[in-house]
């Protein structure tokens, strides 16, 4: 890339989080408002509607349509579904039962298309409609770990982006730093084993740091070696989470998503980490007898 277009993109993405920063901050300060369901939901959408450009598909309104009301309501209406049936498990059980309706459609559509429309394309859709879906879903039910009861939850919720970001950024300055190794370069050319190793041994530390930081606000007692354990899991799946989402880009000839965050691309650019980490957190937050981060 040309000096010039790396100055103009820095540029761009100073200008992204001098904006998009204050809005998290926003978001998080009522993400036990409506608020944090709405922005989610929006995300989800949006996110959404970037895949179904990526694969051909956003055109076809009745595979688009019906693939981004699925995510952008679902993911809404997870907070008051779970509330309104008392126990997580009965709202996974309902988003089980959704996510096959949808996919059992998205099949019946390729049945009946005379091959207008691929398999193939029908199961990618469906699988990361429910990818997409059930991610974002994960960071709400996350958030509401004893909602009304306690702040837990507002910092297993930041646990999600430590675990995206932190590794990102350490894996970007120490693989600049002492990167030699080609990680996948099929998939992410740029991506290095020292990068990569940098990132979760920096994703295991920020989440024993934010266990320090639980303890002294005295929300509750942090389990440290469980948590630097998980922070490492957390940055692991993080780097793949990335990867994926590059591998579908690559296969699809294209850089970017989408344009919604100048300098980073759209929300599957921005998320695509994140995607895969909120639902494995939300699994081990939720059953803290089998596994837990804090007393």
């Amino acid at each position: 890339m040309p000096c010039k277009d790396v100055v103009t993109n820095m540029k761009q993405r100073i200008l992204t989080s001098a904006i998009g920063i204050p809005i998290v901050v926003v978001v998080l300060l009522f993400s036990d408002t409506v608020v944090l369901p709405f922005a989610v939901g929006l995300f989800a959408a949006v996110g959404e509607f970037e895949m179904l450009s990526c694969i051909g598909l956003r055109k076809k309104l009745e595979i688009s349509v019906p693939s981004v009301l699925f995510a952008g309501i679902v993911t809404f209406a997870s907070r008051y579904a779970r509330l309104a049936l008392e126990r997580s498990s009965y709202f996974l059980a309902i988003f089980a039962a959704l996510a096959f309706v949808y996919m059992f459609y998205l099949l019946c559509l390729a049945v009946v298309s005379k091959g207008t429309k691929a398999l193939g394309d029908m199961a990618l859709c469906a699988v990361t409609t429910i990818y997409i879906t059930a991610g974002f879903t994960s960071m709400i039910l996350l958030r509401d770990v004893n909602l009304g009861t306690s702040d837990l939850g507002l910092y297993l919720f930041m646990l999600v982006f430590i675990g995206a970001w932190v590794p990102d950024a350490a894996g970007y300055f120490c693989g600049r730093a002492f990167g030699k190794h080609k990680l996948i370069p099929d998939v992410s050319p740029k991506k290095t084993v020292e990068g990569a190793v940098g990132g979760v041994i920096f994703g295991g530390a920020a989440f024993a740091l934010l266990g320090l930081i639980v303890g002294l606000a005295g929300v509750a007692e942090p389990k440290y070696i469980p948590l630097a354990v998980t922070g490492v899991v957390v940055a692991v799946i993080s780097i793949f989470g990335d990867l994926i989402a590059s591998l579908i880009k690559r296969q699809y000839g294209i850089k970017d998503y989408g344009k919604l965050f100048p300098g980073h691309g759209g929300v599957m650019d921005r998320f695509d980490s994140i995607l895969a980490i909120a639902p494995f957190l939300m699994m081990i937050c939720s059953h803290p007898e089998i596994f837990s981060l804090f007393r």
